[in-house]
């Protein structure tokens, strides 16, 4: 593996990733996935009423999270949505973009900004029994899960 016995690295250049960010940058989206994410969590905590009017409520905000999915998946392509994500879930290529690159961009030119002696570190990304520990990796809602303050306790 020239990895690991020589340290070389691989960058992937994908010219798409600039109308990807723009989607995401747009007013819209932002708006839309933290909506969604507010909404899931909701969700999450609050399936725990059974009562009727409570279980009619959950199921508008059902119904609301499922038209909320489509349309920010549609703000990228009608078609099919993100080349990187369906819905919550990373599509094939992003997960094989992300197993054989260390670093994507959607230009050479990206790197122009950086010195040519700069190190990319990589990111630990945790897993989904894994507590976000650090401001950046942190995301809307995910404190609000069930239980997920006692769990980060537990070591």
């Amino acid at each position: 593996d020239l990895m690991l016995r020589h340290g070389w690295r691989t960058g992937a250049i994908v010219p798409e990733l600039d109308t990807e960010i723009s989607t995401i940058n747009t007013e819209q989206f932002t708006h839309g996935l933290t909506w969604l994410q507010v909404l899931t969590g909701l969700l999450e905590r609050l399936q725990v009423y059974q009562d009727a009017e409570s279980k009619q409520v959950l199921n508008e905000w059902i119904k609301e999270r499922q038209e909320l999915m489509s349309l920010t998946k549609n703000l990228f392509n009608p078609q099919f949505g993100s080349i990187f994500r369906t819905y919550h879930n990373p599509t094939y290529f992003s997960r094989r973009l992300c197993r054989f690159s260390d670093i994507y961009m959607s230009s050479i030119s990206c790197l122009l900004n950086y010195d040519t002696s700069y190190t990319f570190y990589p990111r630990r990304t945790p897993l989904q029994h894994e507590a976000p520990l650090w401001m950046d990796q942190l995301c809307t809602g995910c404190m609000k899960t069930p239980f997920l303050e006692e769990m980060v306790h537990m070591r």
